[in-house]
């Protein structure tokens, strides 16, 4: 059974074996493996000097966590059904991404943005492309 991580070292280990050991770097697949790995993301992060072994530990850990948390978001816009409209407003409310960057990232003017965003003016297979590189997940979930 899995438990939340209750006590991490006063210390944190300096190695990344050492680090390995206490938190092993895998995939997350759950609540729990998240909470576990956001704790120890959190201790490392307020060091004030860390090894290169705590940056590498750390910098990996981020990426396990980034892959669960894309793969989080994808899953939960294809439970909903949602319209690939539904999908960036979403994406841009958790980002708090705004109409202007809107426009940057997708190379159009602000009207532009107005008209897809009220549905007016489709998201293209190219803002798609742009989105899903932006937001981190399939350019499907926009489409």
């Amino acid at each position: 059974m899995k438990s939340l991580t209750s006590r991490l070292p006063a210390r944190m280990p300096t190695s990344f074996d050492e680090l390995n050991a206490l938190h092993p770097l895998r995939p997350i697949n759950d609540e729990i493996d998240l909470k576990n790995a956001q704790e120890v993301m959190d201790r490392l992060a307020v060091l004030n000097k860390r090894t290169r072994d705590q940056n590498d530990y750390l910098e990996t850990l981020i990426l396990v966590v980034e892959a669960f948390e894309a793969s989080e978001i994808t899953d939960a816009l294809d439970r909903s059904k949602s319209s690939g409209l539904d999908a960036l407003k979403y994406l841009m409310q958790g980002r708090n991404t705004k109409q202007t960057d809107l426009a940057k990232l997708l190379n159009v003017g602000a009207s532009a943005v107005s008209m897809i965003l009220s549905g007016d003016r489709p998201i293209t297979a190219d803002h798609a492309r742009n989105l899903a590189k932006y937001f981190g997940i399939s350019p499907a979930a926009f489409l």
